[in-house]
């Protein structure tokens, strides 16, 4: 099967801040909560650091993402890759969350997977029984996590290559659209509520049996709950999320 990849540049950055904007007037969230400050990763500037700085690293980040061979990262979740776009984005959300710049251009990767395999299918169904929080402490479970969700599919949440992905595979008849959101909670969390918006992708179409996932670089350990909402007849509706420290 022959794979589409697209590269967006300074056309990306526009319709990056579109699907934004665009999220956050259909796709309501929950009063603001508190997520306690966490501390930059090494090699990620310190919050406040001089622009040139950002725009380096960030430079770096896009290089790194560039280079990646997103087929075999596919294969590694027993998926097979079917497109993969690279998009420059203005994403205040995200530069907040790090103390960029408001106006620091990033990249954001999506992909469109085929993970019907039974090593896929496998992986998905084991993680879906993990527990959301530890039983112990009552906060987030550390890892990989997914859940089923209200309309027939599986979110998930996980941490790979350095970076934080939110993926759902539609498992319904037809066809479906919607987008997956991001939000940053904190690790002692004891559910997937919604709090601070972290990542917004574009606005998509699911047809059955097809997983998209969104991803940024991770900048800080904390919580991220992920959601998927669904278009309806006037805006969106949460159809499900998942969450994990990440």
């Amino acid at each position: 099967m022959s794979r589409r990849r697209t590269v967006h540049r300074r056309a990306g950055i526009c319709l990056g801040a579109a699907a934004l904007a665009l999220g956050l007037a259909v796709a309501p969230t929950s009063a603001p909560v508190a997520v306690a400050a966490a501390q930059n990763l090494p090699g990620v500037p310190e919050p406040g650091s001089p622009a040139d700085e950002w725009e380096s690293w960030a430079a770096d980040e896009r290089a790194e993402a560039e280079a990646t061979d997103w087929a075999a990262d596919a294969a590694t979740r027993g998926c097979e890759l079917q497109e993969v776009e690279i998009t420059d984005e203005v994403d205040v959300d995200y530069n907040r969350a790090m103390g960029a710049p408001d106006d620091l251009a990033t990249h954001r990767v999506d992909l469109v997977e085929d993970c019907s395999t039974p090593k896929a299918e496998r992986l998905m169904s084991t993680l879906d029984t993990a527990a959301v929080t530890d039983a112990t402490t009552m906060s987030l479970s550390t890892g990989t996590s997914c859940s089923s969700t209200k309309g027939p599919g599986t979110a998930c949440v996980y941490l790979s290559g350095g970076r934080i992905y939110a993926s759902w595979k539609y498992n319904g008849s037809g066809s479906v659209s919607g987008f997956l959101r991001v939000y940053q909670i904190p690790a002692s969390s004891s559910s997937c509520y919604r709090g601070s918006t972290w990542l917004t992708g574009p606005s998509a179409t699911w047809s059955s049996g097809m997983t998209r996932s969104i991803s940024k670089t991770k900048t800080t350990t904390t919580g991220y709950s992920a959601h998927i909402w669904k278009k309806v007849a006037v805006g969106h509706t949460d159809w499900g999320s998942a969450c994990s420290r990440l």
